[in-house]
């Protein structure tokens, strides 16, 4: 009897020592936020959401956080696509243009066609996370298409839209040596929109 307790006890302490394995109920955007690094991933996520025509643009890595403020993780990859109206029907996203809508133009199918720097012609596509998946749900809450929003590089930033709430995640789109742009969903009028920041010296 004493060498079977001991025995056990000594299965117990090397069970104990051992490192723990993931959790069944962990995170699935935890998760999903690690695969986003891989290329080949991130391609198939993009083609999967948007289609085919969309391919993500290699030097731009995806920005993950709750753009849209209801607790769970959404994401915006930077993609080139020559044509990103005519499939927004299949893929069921929304085509929008916050940066013309600003100076008053901001209907995509008109201002689809405005490449006048080309150096800017990126698209920022978002998808909204949803349950326990989050944006990388099969069938995510929502899903965008940004237009002719003008950025050489783009990170995740802060922004205060009231002083009664919180502040709100936003893109931050930066233009080397010009400005610095915020682009945020307007959970009020359920659209996005851009506004210029400082000037970068």
């Amino acid at each position: 009897m004493k060498l079977m307790g001991i025995v056990l006890s000594f299965l117990v302490c090397a069970a104990s020592a051992q490192s723990p394995q993931p959790s069944p109920t962990a995170s699935p955007a935890t998760a999903a936020t690690a695969a986003s690094s891989d290329p080949a991933q991130l391609e198939a996520l993009v083609k999967q959401q948007f289609g085919v025509t969309f391919t993500p643009a290699a030097k731009f890595s995806p920005l993950v956080a709750d753009f849209d403020g209801d607790g769970v993780e959404d994401v915006a990859v930077v993609a080139d696509s020559k044509d990103p109206i005519p499939d927004s029907y299949s893929f069921k996203y929304q085509v929008a243009d916050p940066y013309h809508a600003y100076f008053g133009m901001g209907d995509p199918r008109f201002t689809a066609g405005f490449h006048a720097d080309p150096g800017h012609t990126h698209h920022l596509l978002v998808i909204f996370g949803s349950g326990q998946e989050a944006w990388h749900a099969a069938t995510p809450k929502a899903k965008f298409v940004l237009i002719n929003v003008p950025f050489d590089s783009v990170e995740i930033g802060r922004m205060l839209v009231s002083k009664k709430k919180p502040p709100i995640f936003m893109i931050k789109a930066v233009e080397a040596r010009i400005m610095d742009s915020a682009i945020w969903w307007d959970t009020k009028k359920k659209k996005w929109k851009w506004e210029p920041g400082d000037t970068i010296q």
